[in-house]
C-alpha cells in the first residue's frame, strides 16, 4: 500500500509540476534571456579563461548554447560548463546565475564516482582485486542465494552480474528496505554471470556496500576522505537507504563546478593539482570499453563512445560529465531530471554536444 500510495503521490507530483511548467511557458518566459556563456569569477579556485585563448571556436559554441536557452524543448536544462585545457571557457544557467552554487541530484552519473571510488579501494588493497567475489567479503549474505556466489567486482562494476535488479517498484522500495543489500540480491538470475550487460541499479548497491566493509565506514565517508576533500569539494550530500549504506547507483549532489573538477580529475590521469589521486592504471581501466555493442562500449560505471573517443557519466534528465582526451576537454550539463523527454534529448543532445562542443575545438 506505501509503494502504491508513494507511486501517486510521484505521478500527481510530476502532473502539476508539468502543468506548472506548461503555463509558465504559456503565460511568460521559463527561462532567463540569453546574454551569452561568459563564465563568473566566484573565487573557488578555477581558472578562467577565452575562447580564443583556447582554441574554441565561438561561433559554433554559441549555436549550442543559445540551444539550451530554447523555450520550446529542453526547458529543464539547469546548467552547461565548457572546460578546456584545465580552465573554464563557457558557463551558463538559463534558469537562476544561482544554480552555479546549489548542489543538485546527479542522479546516474553518481555511477561514475562509485566506479572511481572502488578503484581506488583497490589501489588501496581494501579491496584485493576485480576478480575478488563479493561473498569473500560479505559471505552472510550468501547463504540464501547461493547460486550468486561467484559474483566478482569485476562483475558488478561492468554491469555483468546476470541479475535483472528490476521490478516496477524498485526505484521506490530500495529507500524502504531494512536490508538493501538482501533486497539487491534477491532479484531473479536472467543471464550468465560474466557475459551479458544488464543495467542496473541493484549491482553498484552491492559495490557500495563491499567498500562499507573494508573501510568500516559508509562509501560517502570513504569519498570525503579520498575524493572530494583532495578535490576540494565541501559542499555536497550522498543519501543513503534505511539500513545506512550509500546508494552507489544514484542520489549524489554536487554543484556543477565540482562535477567539473571530477571530469577534470579523470582528463588529466587522476591527478590533480599535482597530487596523483587515482593511479593512471586504473583511471585507463575504468574508462576502457569492457562490454562494447554496436558504437559504444561500457567501463566501470562510464559510457563509452569508441568512434568520437569520448566518454561520461551520465544521468536521468540530462545530467553529463562528459570528457575527450584529444581535445583536451569536459564538458558539464545538469537539468531538473522530472519530465525530461529522454529519447529526444539523447538523439538532439549527443549532436550537439558531439559535433558542435568537440567540433568547436581546434
Amino acid at each position: 500500500m506505501r509503494v502504491v500510495l508513494i507511486k501517486w503521490i510521484g505521478s500527481v507530483m510530476i502532473f502539476a509540476l508539468g502543468t506548472v511548467i506548461s503555463s509558465c511557458l504559456k503565460d511568460e518566459p521559463f527561462k532567463l534571456p540569453y546574454t551569452g556563456f561568459t563564465p563568473p569569477d566566484i573565487d573557488d579556485g578555477w581558472e578562467i579563461s577565452s575562447l580564443s585563448a583556447e582554441n574554441i571556436d565561438s561561433i559554433k559554441l554559441d549555436r549550442v548554447f543559445r540551444y539550451i536557452y530554447r523555450e520550446d524543448e529542453y526547458y529543464l536544462v539547469r546548467s552547461m560548463i565548457i572546460v578546456r585545457n584545465g580552465k573554464i571557457v563557457a558557463e551558463a544557467y538559463p534558469h537562476d546565475p544561482e544554480d552555479a552554487r546549489q548542489i543538485q541530484n546527479i542522479k546516474s552519473a553518481t555511477k561514475s564516482f562509485t566506479g572511481i571510488l572502488t578503484c581506488i579501494a583497490l589501489q588501496m588493497g581494501l579491496l584485493d582485486s576485480v576478480n575478488q567475489r563479493l561473498s569473500d567479503i560479505y559471505p552472510e549474505y550468501f547463504i540464501n542465494h547461493p547460486e550468486k556466489k561467484d559474483i566478482t567486482i569485476d562483475n558488478a562494476l561492468t554491469m555483468r552480474t546476470g541479475c535483472s535488479g528490476q521490478d516496477e517498484n524498485s526505484g521506490y522500495e530500495r529507500f524502504f528496505t531494512d536490508n538493501s543489500i538482501e533486497y539487491a540480491l534477491s532479484y531473479p538470475w536472467l543471464y550468465t554471470r560474466g557475459t551479458s550487460f544488464y543495467y542496473t541499479d541493484a549491482n553498484c548497491e552491492l559495490i557500495s556496500y563491499a567498500i562499507q566493509r573494508r573501510f568500516g565506514k559508509p562509501m560517502s565517508e570513504f569519498a570525503r576522505e579520498y575524493l572530494f576533500e583532495p578535490l576540494g569539494i565541501s559542499d555536497w550530500y550522498w543519501q543513503s537507504a534505511k539500513d545506512g549504506v550509500t546508494f552507489g547507483a544514484a542520489n549524489l549532489n554536487l554543484k556543477p563546478r565540482d562535477m567539473a573538477k571530477f571530469g577534470q580529475l579523470m582528463l588529466q590521469n587522476g591527478k590533480w593539482h599535482g597530487k596523483q589521486i587515482i593511479d593512471s592504471t586504473w583511471v585507463n581501466e575504468a574508462t576502457r570499453p569492457h562490454y562494447t555493442s554496436s558504437g559504444w562500449g561500457y567501463g566501470y560505471y562510464f559510457w563509452i563512445f569508441t568512434a568520437e573517443k569520448v566518454y561520461w557519466a551520465a544521468g536521468h534528465g540530462g545530467q553529463t560529465i562528459m570528457v575527450v582526451p584529444d581535445k583536451n576537454l569536459v564538458a558539464v550539463v545538469t537539468a531538473w531530471p522530472y519530465v525530461q523527454d529522454n529519447e529526444r534529448w539523447k538523439d538532439n543532445f549527443e549532436f550537439y554536444l558531439y559535433k558542435l562542443v568537440i567540433e568547436s575545438c581546434y
